[in-house]
């Protein structure tokens, strides 16, 4: 069987309006996904062995069946990942009937849970990340006091907010926008200072008895244009662990070693691709062509080992 005709494309591959379209976390909480576009992102996306991770510790969390952590710090050097996981995550706790696409190995249960967050690309938010959080749980006039001129809520303040709460809070690329908050001066200080201090009360926060069923998910970012940025998430990341005694938890999205590239690949670019026969046929004559050619001396390649990878990487092979 050709290749042509045992791998069928997505039509969505050939579509120019879509091929340029990076998600960002502001389509999830704008609500330009919702559960109907959620249908199509998970039919096109593969649930890696880090996003399985998240998913369940998070989803263990939200619903009380575990003392699961309450923070999460998505780390990955290649780009998509981190932003992925977050929208995964935020789609499945909005839209339970999502949760049965993830196959039987999941048990996330029927209940909605709230999902509010903060997109760090966006940076005209008026009252600080805290106001946006606080806004998106449709309780604004709790910080009023803080949003003139800002400051930063403590940590009975986020309590007050979320107590009662089974929340997500997704906060995504930060750094960019730790950046952009150091020329904003707020008194004798600056907005990265400000934001800092309110991170660093929530996380502490999220810790205490009474919002057990919040958790938070953040991502770093490693581009060298952002590391001034990301010292301030590493330095509210730091007084959460000397408050608490508890680390963020950190989680690769994407494994950098084994197959789970091809998985997301194959995934993302074909609607439909031939059973593991056909593959495993593939992968043999590729093995028999390679001790052919030891038997001449032509290569010193082991058989098993190219069909191996033969075998993970098709149709890419």
């Amino acid at each position: 069987m050709k290749i042509y005709e045992a791998c069928k494309p997505r039509q969505s591959v050939f579509d120019r309006t879509r091929r340029d379209t990076v998600l960002n976390l502001s389509d999830l909480l704008d609500g330009r996904l919702d559960e109907e576009a959620g249908k199509e992102f998970f039919s096109e996306n593969f649930v890696t062995s880090g996003m399985k991770v998240l998913i369940e510790k998070t989803f263990d969390r939200v619903s009380g069946k575990r003392d699961q952590s309450p923070a999460y710090l998505l780390s990955q050097a290649m780009g998509g990942g981190k932003t992925h996981s977050m929208i995964a995550v935020g789609l499945l706790a909005r839209y339970p009937s999502l949760r049965s696409l993830l196959g039987k190995d999941f048990h996330l249960g029927n209940q909605p849970f709230k999902v509010i967050g903060f997109d760090g690309r966006e940076t005209d938010y008026p009252y600080g990340l805290w106001g946006a959080l606080a806004q998106q749980l449709g309780k604004k006039e709790l910080f009023a006091p803080l949003y003139s001129p800002l400051q930063a809520p403590g940590v009975t303040s986020w309590v007050n907010l979320l107590k009662g709460e089974s929340v997500v809070i997704l906060l995504d690329e930060l750094p960019p926008y730790f950046n952009y908050a150091k020329a904003v001066q707020i008194g004798n200080s600056d907005l990265a200072q400000v934001t800092t201090a309110a991170l660093s009360s929530l996380l502490v926060a999220a810790n205490k008895n009474e919002l057990s069923r919040v958790v938070i998910i953040l991502s770093d970012l490693s581009a060298t244009a952002y590391t001034s940025g990301q010292v301030f998430i590493n330095e509210a990341l730091e007084e959460f662990k000397k408050e608490t005694h508890r680390s963020v938890v950190p989680i690769e999205p994407v494994a950098t070693q084994g197959d789970e590239i091809f998985h997301i690949l194959r995934t993302r670019l074909f609607e439909q691709l031939p059973d593991k026969s056909v593959r495993e046929q593939v992968a043999r004559r590729y093995g028999e062509a390679v001790e052919k050619a030891n038997k001449m001396d032509l290569t010193t390649l082991s058989a098993p080992s190219v069909a191996a990878l033969i075998r993970d990487s098709y149709p890419f092979h």
